[in-house]
């Protein structure tokens, strides 16, 4: 009897083990790409995002609507993205523990249409656009297997947790930019995020904890732990607002903004449990309606265009990730950084804000000899990326006391190409590459030195059409 109670024990341990890791994660929302806004293009993509003082063709709207005023006839555009995503990673244990993870995806990111008005307003120029931006793809997974030996104690343990993440946030945002003197210009964009027969505007997370333990070489106790988490549906506003001006011959200034808002989601939690020693756990099931509070975030940019063949471009920004957050219905929030409670003031994390500094230039290869009909007309871009992400400093969970968070850096370049045929079509293609070590080591709260070394590979493919 005695060694029975002793394996219950032991087992219970193990059991509300594989719980805390199931809702370590909870509430917290994986990125496969940089969570700093920025648009869509691969002409963009191909000068590192560095676009916003350019922003003169048919994606100008998802980089700052002001730019819109630049194009002379009617446009159309559409953007394919291929993400590839590698984590490897490590924690800290009794027993060191490595593992690593490959995943990608294929998405449309963007459709636009816009068209300059043929009459003036106020004698001054003005242009509408229509889009639809992938503005966040979630797609996100990795399977730990953790080992720990205790030889004292007769202990041998096997843990496996494995998380998913399936979905992606979209917006369709109509647009409007007008000149206010020759030299500037502003526009807005509202971007509607709704779910609609191009994005679903919803995320699933999966958790699954296997434990397999033996004492003393014994037979195994196991468990099997499933959580659901179903982010359905969600619906919010919010405005895009820019700025350009062209301060001199050769420069050009930009400023957008991104304004915070709150949106709606509606949550589901299923939470499916199996034991060896405990049969017929029965599966429980939460369903509430949360809101959702996405931060704003400013940038400002400069280009310099030497001349015809040659612009130079530099984009910086910054959120506060403070105001990134689910509410439940009694007021309780819920960091998406990190899972935290963010309305408890003696246990919430005090993210720093985090920037983003691209910069960028494109070579068009414009032949001396401009007499004769430009067939064709061939593009070289290339630029670097320093890019940060929220994260806290809580490796090792500690509810009972506050955190800070210091953002991840992360680093990459990007090279890009172009061809505009018959001055009719633009085809481009870009690819990026950006790095970040020793990051995210508050992914899995609780694993001591837990860490990732994370690798992503993004192709861009985009076309744009004048009418």
């Amino acid at each position: 009897m005695k060694f029975l109670t002793l394996r219950i024990y032991r087992h219970s341990v193990i059991l509300m083990l594989a719980c805390f890791f199931a809702f370590s994660v909870e509430a917290q929302l994986e990125f496969s790409i940089s969570p700093t806004p920025v648009g869509s293009g691969a002409r963009a993509a191909g000068m590192a995002d560095a676009f916003g003082a350019v922003a003169d063709d048919a994606t100008a709207a998802s980089w700052n609507p002001a730019g819109l005023v630049q194009l002379e006839r009617p446009e159309f555009s559409i953007v394919g993205e291929w993400n590839s995503v590698t984590d490897h990673f490590s924690a800290a244990l009794p027993n060191p523990n490595r593992g690593e993870h490959d995943l990608s995806t294929t998405n449309l990111n963007f459709a636009s249409f816009t068209y300059p008005l043929p009459m003036l307003l106020a004698g001054r120029n003005s242009v509408v656009s229509i889009t639809y931006q992938n503005r966040f793809d979630l797609t996100r997974a990795f399977d730990a297997n953790l080992h720990t030996s205790l030889p004292d104690f007769g202990i041998e343990s096997d843990l496996n947790f494995d998380f998913d993440q399936d979905g992606a946030l979209g917006v369709i945002s109509p647009a409007y930019a007008i000149e206010l003197t020759h030299n500037l210009s502003i526009g807005v964009a509202v971007n509607f995020w709704r779910s609609s027969f191009i994005s679903e505007n919803s995320w699933d997370q999966t958790i699954t904890v296997d434990t397999s333990t033996t004492f003393d070489g014994g037979t195994p106790d196991t468990t099997h732990g499933v959580t659901l988490d179903e982010y359905e549906d969600f619906e919010g506003e919010n405005f895009t607002a820019g700025l350009l001006w062209n301060v001199a011959p050769k420069w050009n200034l930009s400023l957008r903004y991104d304004s915070g808002f709150t949106g709606d989601v509606d949550f589901k939690k299923t939470i499916t449990q199996e034991n060896s020693l405990v049969p017929d756990i029965p599966t429980q099931t939460f369903a509430f309606d949360q809101e959702m509070s996405m931060p704003d975030t400013i940038g400002f940019g400069v280009a310099y265009r030497h001349n015809d063949r040659l612009t130079l471009a530099l984009h910086v920004s910054r959120t506060d990730w403070n105001d990134f957050y689910l509410e439940d219905p009694s007021g309780k929030k819920t960091s998406l950084v990190d899972g935290t409670d963010l309305s408890n003031p003696d246990t919430y994390t005090h993210f720093d804000p985090t920037h983003s500094i691209r910069f960028g230039a494109e070579y068009v290869f414009i032949p001396k000899n401009t007499d004769s009909e430009l067939k064709y007309l061939w593009s070289l871009r290339g630029g670097l990326i320093y890019d940060e992400e929220p994260a806290s400093d809580r490796s090792t969970f500690d509810p009972n006391s506050s955190g800070h968070g210091t953002p991840d850096r992360f680093y990459g370049y990007a090279l890009g190409v172009g061809l505009q045929a018959f001055r009719r079509v633009n085809i481009d293609l870009a690819y990026q590459y950006r790095r970040g070590d020793d990051v995210k080591s508050d992914r899995v709260r609780g694993l001591p030195g837990f860490s990732e070394d994370y690798r992503q590979h993004r192709v861009i493919l985009s076309s744009i059409i004048y009418f």
